[in-house]
């Protein structure tokens, strides 16, 4: 029996010494997979960490960059700023205005493009002639003008385009001091004030019988101009004497010279153009100012010592005469003085013009000629509608066959649209006579309608 207890004892001792082994691998297996689980715990945090760390590397990378390119850019837009500084299209001015312009803000250089077209109607009834009736373009010019290098280096060109290009203008001035500026180029001789008249600024659509007769259109040659005080301008030149775009073929040239006075109430300044007067004095017969007179005095003198007329032809109609007087060399020598007078609504023009062509070889030796004009206007409605006429008249030296004498009366109407002579329609009819020495009369009546458009 006691045999037997000893055995259950020792059974029961053994099953729980393998429970307690098996509890305690139990224990041993939990401990482990706690601190397998603590490894892989402190494992992933290590790497967390370290993505974390290489994160953040990243990112300060990523912020030193932006840094950089943020100061890159700043560097960038400072040298942008810098050369906009310095950029051509900061320095530049552009815009519309009496045409279209561009010039530097430094004033060493400007261009001013303009265009102007003058579209012409016409009825001409001539005895013994058949009545032609005429569409025309009067004109098309374009026109550039500005400075170049210095605000007193002054330059002007002038295209026609009718039948085809032509130069008419191309010339320079240099007014650094306007009391004496010099001018070189091709460009109207200083010498009548009509033909001085630019062609944009007729008060009767056409020029006078005068200027074909006596006047010398354009030249190649050298002048000086200047402004003296608010008193008097004057010009003075030596031309090819060939007339526009003309070469020469001699030393035979053409001199002239032309002063103006003015002896109150106007502004005179030095101005780029044909005879460069500014101020109120701008060699227009309208639109003076309301609240004072305005009076230019002028005198001229022009001279072609030994012209031969088959080696050179000024322009205008002195040839013909020549042909006349049947002599191909003569000197010529021409005189003319004018008035001009406006105030408030009323303009007078007046000039007298004086020509002797002296011949070597002739029974006459002398031959005169001369005429006179005498131009006015009155505005019916301030600066819009203006009635204006005309007489023109010039004596022909009766020693010589051929004219005696020529006449026109043309009175005209006209309408500007924009309180200036650019934009505006006229209405002028002429009648000239011109008379022989025989006494056989040539009557012309023509009629004109013009509009004129400018920009």
């Amino acid at each position: 029996m006691i045999s037997f207890w000893r055995g259950g004892l020792t059974l029961v001792v053994a099953v729980f010494v393998i429970q307690l082994c098996v509890v305690n691998s139990h224990a041993q297996s939990r401990s482990t997979q706690i601190d397998e689980l603590k490894r892989q715990i402190e494992q992933i945090r290590n790497q967390n960490q370290q993505q974390i760390e290489e994160l953040r590397k990243k990112i300060e990378d990523i912020e030193a960059q932006k840094q950089a390119d943020q100061k890159t850019l700043e560097e960038l837009a400072a040298e942008k700023e810098e050369e906009d500084k310095d950029a051509w299209w900061k320095k530049v001015d552009a815009g519309i205005k009496d045409g279209l312009f561009f010039k530097t803000k430094d004033g060493n250089f400007s261009m001013k493009f303009n265009l102007y077209g003058q579209v012409q109607f016409s009825m001409n009834d001539t005895d013994d002639k058949d009545t032609a009736t005429n569409f025309n373009i009067r004109r098309l010019r374009l026109i550039w003008s500005g400075n170049a290098f210095r605000p007193w280096l002054l330059y002007y060109a002038q295209l026609e385009a009718t039948d085809d290009i032509i130069l008419r203008d191309a010339f320079f001035d240099v007014a650094y001091d306007t009391k004496f500026a010099p001018r070189a180029g091709q460009y109207k001789p200083p010498f009548t004030r009509e033909q001085l008249y630019s062609g944009t600024a007729h008060q009767l659509i056409e020029r006078s019988i005068l200027d074909s007769e006596f006047g010398f259109g354009r030249d190649r040659g050298a002048g000086l101009y200047g402004a003296l005080g608010n008193y008097i301008v004057y010009g003075a030149g030596v031309f090819n004497g060939d007339g526009r775009n003309g070469i020469s073929a001699d030393s035979n040239l053409l001199y002239t010279g032309r002063v103006q006075f003015t002896p109150c109430c106007g502004d005179l300044k030095y101005k780029q153009g044909q005879f460069p007067t500014g101020g109120d004095y701008n060699f227009e017969p309208n639109f003076g100012p309301n609240d004072k007179a305005l009076i230019a005095i002028s005198a001229a003198a022009a001279g072609i010592p030994g012209l031969n007329i088959e080696r050179k032809t000024p322009d205008g109609d002195l040839d013909d005469r020549f042909a006349e007087i049947g002599t191909v060399d003569a000197d010529v020598f021409s005189f003319t003085s004018d008035v001009n007078f406006r105030y408030s609504i009323f303009s007078l023009d007046a000039d007298y013009i004086f020509r002797r062509i002296s011949l070597e070889e002739s029974g006459v030796s002398n031959v005169t000629d001369q005429g006179f004009r005498v131009q006015s206007g009155l505005f019916v409605v301030p600066q819009f509608i203006e009635v204006a006429g005309r007489f023109a008249y010039i004596a022909y030296d009766d020693d010589v066959d051929g004219r005696d004498n020529k006449w026109e009366i043309t009175p005209g109407l006209n309408f500007y649209f924009y309180k200036n002579q650019k934009w505006k329609l006229q209405f002028a009819y002429s009648f000239i006579r011109e008379e022989d020495v025989d006494g056989e009369e040539t009557d012309s009546n023509i009629f004109r309608t013009q509009l004129q458009v400018y920009f």
